[in-house]
């Protein structure tokens, strides 16, 4: 009698086993929207100067200052997160270009450099988003402000937010990179 029992017990669960399994009688219900394969949103390159530096903290180890334009900060359609960074060497060397995040893959891509002596930007040639690259300690450092915790930011305020707490304390007005 017990064996009998146990044998019932089996196959009702074989059965809602299966039916559960087939998924007759009820609808799937689920937030995944597909939207195809991801596509890049072309937007043009900022004008160039007229800036608003916030400068990054960063690790002890990382040599020079960065910087991030707050005015071209921003979150595009694409999810994708573009600014302009300037790196500055401790001995006055300025690297200005046009960057972009992808935060939720890691990867990101140079638009343009900046000409200061010319006052204009050069486009990149490198089209292509690349992983980003482990040991470049200043990229990391801008990524982890921007994105932190690896997570992408879901609106430009919650971007702003994340570049203000990434921020120093007192950051200057105005950076006026050594011109040599």
């Amino acid at each position: 009698m017990k064996t009998r029992f146990i044998l019932l017990g089996l196959l009702c669960a074989a059965n809602l086993a299966h039916a559960d399994l087939s998924g007759k009688g009820r609808e799937r219900k689920h937030n995944y929207v597909d939207e195809g394969p991801w596509q890049e949103q072309a937007l043009p390159v900022p004008v160039f100067g007229s800036w608003d530096w916030v400068e990054l903290d960063k690790p002890v180890t990382l040599k020079g200052q960065l910087f991030i334009d707050r005015q071209t900060l921003r979150l595009a359609e694409d999810r994708t997160v573009r600014f302009s960074l300037l790196q500055l060497s401790s001995s006055g060397i300025e690297n200005i270009s046009h960057e972009g995040v992808h935060c939720g893959e890691r990867t990101q891509r140079s638009y343009a450099y900046g000409d200061s002596v010319n006052k204009r930007w050069i486009e990149s040639k490198r089209t292509e988003w690349r992983k980003l690259d482990r040991n470049n300690l200043a990229m990391k450092t801008v990524v982890q402000a921007l994105c932190p915790d690896n997570t992408p930011p879901l609106t430009t305020e919650e971007l702003q937010a994340n570049l203000n707490k990434a921020s120093t304390a007192a950051p200057p007005a105005r950076i006026e990179p050594i011109r040599k």
